[in-house]
């Protein structure tokens, strides 16, 4: 059995792509870790916290969108790019179902 890394999604409850990453990664059977960070829409930036912080520092440079995917040590980026990767398959090298 192949083991699963670790999976970290950093997270704000007002976005629609971040639910859509969740529900693939339940719908897989991946565990992972849900890290939710605050979004202030007026002033259309995330709230400063340590877990936005630590977004960013993992991240290596600021970002301006979630969800933020890792796998592993591997920075997969958003839900766009995570699609791409089911789409094309490389997700399941990376993540086996069930993992």
């Amino acid at each position: 059995m192949v083991s699963q890394p670790k999976v970290d999604i950093y997270h704000s409850k007002v976005c629609g792509l971040c639910a859509k990453a969740i529900d693939f990664l339940h719908r897989r059977g991946v565990s992972f870790t849900a890290h939710a960070v605050a979004y202030d829409a007026a002033a259309d930036e995330f709230v400063d916290s340590t877990t936005t912080r630590e977004m960013i520092r993992r991240c290596g440079a600021p970002v301006d969108f979630v969800p933020q995917i890792f796998i592993g040590e591997r920075h997969v980026g958003g839900w766009r790019k995570l699609e791409a990767m089911i789409e094309s398959g490389e997700i399941d090298a990376l993540l086996p179902e069930g993992g």
